[in-house]
C-alpha cells in the first residue's frame, strides 16, 4: 500500500527526529540555566541572525538539484553544485551583516565577525541539508542532523568543564565548529557519492526531459526560495519584531518559549520531508495520495497533544527552566497551537513543491501574510509577546485555510479529509506491528 511506503520511508527520519528533539531540548535548557534570560537572549539573538542570514542565502539551490536530478533530467550538476556553494556563502555573509542592524543590541554588534562566520556554515549546513534529501531513504540527511545535536550538547559539556561563568559567546563558537565540521562532512559525502552524476540504467518518467539550461535550474529555485522566504518570515517576523522593539531579556523569553513549542512540530515536519524527498518529480498521483494520508494521520492526533501541553504549560515552564522564565508560559501555549497548524499546512504544501509547481506555495504564503503585517503596528508594547504569539496562530489558520482552498478551486481534487480513516490507522499499526518483531 501507498501508505506503508511512506511511513516505512519516513519512519526512520521520525525517530531521529524525536532523537534529536529530545536531545536538542536537553542543550535548551542547560543554556538557559547557565546564562539566564539577558545571556539566553543574546544567543538566540545572534543565532537568529545567523541562521536567518544562512537560510536566506539558499535561494532553492539545493532544491532545484533535488528536484531535476529526481526527473533524471541531463545537466551539468557538478559545475552547479559548486557555483551554488559559493554563491550561498558570500551571500550568507551579506545578509547576515545588514542583519545585525535591526538590533541596537551592542553586544551583538561587538561580536559581528562571529555571527557572519555563523552565517557562512549555517548557510553551508542547510544547503547540504536540503541537498542529502537526493537519497529518498534521508540516510544521510538523519546522519547530518543527529551530528548537529549531538556536536552542539558535547562542546557545550566541553566549555563548562573549562570555563566559569560560561558566556554566549563561547557557546556561538562551538556551534561554529560543529556547523563547519559538517558543512566540510557533506562536502566529502557529495565527492564520495558524485551525487551529480546520472543514474546508469535510469528509469522512465513522464516528466524527463533530455535537456535543461540553467534558466530552468534558476527558475525553479528562484520560486521554490520565494515561498521558503515568506516562511522564514513568517516563522520569524515575531522574533525580528521583538528585537527591534523590545528588550534582550523579552526577546530571551520569547525565543525560547518559541523554540520549546517547536517540539511538538518534529513528527510533521519529519514527514513532510520524507513526502518532499520520496515523491519530487515523480507521480503526482501517489504524490497527492501519500500527501493526504500523512495530514490525516499527524493533524488531529497532534492538535490533541498540543492542548495537553498548554494545560500542562503553567507547571512545566518554571519547573523545566526555572522561575526566572515564567513570563514565557502564555505565548509557549499559544505557539503550540500554531506550531501543529502551520506543521498541517506544510504537510500539504509537498502537494505542490514536490509536484513542480512551488509557486501555489508562495501564493498561499502570501496571501496569508498581508493581514499579519497589516496589524503588527497596532500592537500594544505591553505584553507584546503574547499578541506577537497571537498573531503567529492567526497566519498558521490562514495558511491552512487557504491551502484548502487550493484543491478544489486551482488543482481541481478534493478537499483533503481532516480525520484519519480506517486504512489509515489499520497501515499505520500493521507498519508498527512489523517494526517490533524481531
Amino acid at each position: 500500500m501507498a501508505l506503508q511506503g511512506l511511513l516505512k520511508a519516513s519512519s526512520t527520519t521520525i525517530a531521529t527526529t524525536a532523537f534529536i528533539t529530545m536531545i536538542g531540548f536537553f542543550t535548551s535548557v542547560i543554556t538557559a540555566r547557565i546564562l539566564g534570560p539577558e545571556g539566553r537572549g543574546l544567543l538566540s539573538g545572534a543565532l537568529l541572525i545567523a541562521t536567518l542570514a544562512g537560510n536566506t542565502a539558499l535561494f532553492g539551490l539545493a532544491n532545484t538539484f533535488v528536484y531535476h536530478k529526481g526527473a533524471e533530467r541531463t545537466f551539468n550538476y557538478k559545475l552547479f553544485f559548486i557555483f551554488s556553494l559559493i554563491f550561498i556563502c558570500i551571500t550568507s555573509a551579506g545578509f547576515s551583516y545588514f542583519g545585525l542592524q535591526l538590533s541596537s543590541e551592542q553586544k551583538l554588534h561587538q561580536e559581528l565577525y562571529l555571527i557572519i562566520i555563523m552565517a557562512i556554515v549555517s548557510g553551508g549546513y542547510g544547503y547540504f541539508n536540503a541537498l542529502s534529501q537526493l537519497n529518498h531513504e534521508l540516510y544521510f540527511f538523519n546522519l547530518m542532523r543527529v551530528g548537529l545535536v549531538i556536536g552542539n550538547l558535547l562542546l557545550l559539556g566541553v566549555i563548562m568543564l573549562f570555563f566559569q561563568p560560561v558566556t554566549f559567546v563561547q557557546i556561538l563558537i562551538t556551534q561554529i565548529i560543529v556547523s563547519s565540521s559538517l558543512m566540510l562532512w557533506g562536502i566529502i559525502w557529495a565527492k564520495k557519492n558524485a551525487i551529480w552524476a546520472a543514474k546508469k540504467q535510469p528509469e522512465v518518467n513522464a516528466i524527463a526531459d533530455s535537456h535543461i539550461t540553467w534558466g530552468d535550474m534558476l527558475g525553479y529555485g528562484v520560486k521554490h526560495h520565494g515561498t521558503v522566504l515568506l516562511g522564514i518570515l513568517l516563522v520569524n517576523f515575531d522574533k525580528l519584531a521583538l528585537l527591534n522593539m523590545g528588550t534582550i531579556i523579552e526577546y530571551g523569553y520569547y525565543a525560547l518559549a518559541f523554540t520549546t513549542s517547536r517540539l511538538i512540530g518534529a513528527v510533521q515536519e519529519a514527514t513532510s520531508t520524507a513526502l518532499y524527498a520520496r515523491f519530487a518529480g515523480k507521480d503526482i498521483g501517489q504524490l497527492s495520495t501519500n500527501v493526504n494520508n500523512a495530514f490525516r494521520l499527524t493533524f488531529i492526533p497532534m492538535l490533541v497533544l498540543a492542548g495537553v501541553g498548554a494545560a500542562l504549560s503553567p507547571w512545566l515552564i518554571p519547573f523545566v527552566y526555572g522561575k526566572a522564565f515564567t513570563s514565557m508560559t502564555i505565548p509557549f501555549a499559544i505557539l503550540l497551537f500554531e506550531c501543529v497548524i502551520s506543521g498541517a499546512s506544510w504537510t500539504l504544501a509537498q502537494r505542490f513543491n514536490a509536484g513542480g509547481r512551488p509557486g501555489l506555495v508562495f501564493f498561499r504564503q502570501f496571501i496569508s501574510v498581508i493581514p499579519i503585517f497589516m496589524a503588527l503596528p497596532f500592537l500594544p508594547h505591553e505584553n507584546i509577546h503574547i499578541y506577537l504569539s497571537g498573531l503567529m496562530l492567526i497566519g498558521a489558520i490562514l495558511r491552512l485555510s487557504v491551502t484548502l482552498g487550493i484543491y478544489p478551486f486551482v488543482l481541481k481534487e478534493p478537499v483533503p479529509q481532516i480525520l484519519p480513516n480506517g486504512k489509515d490507522i489499520k497501515s499505520a499499526l500493521k507498519l508498527l506491528s512489523k517494526d517490533k518483531a524481531p
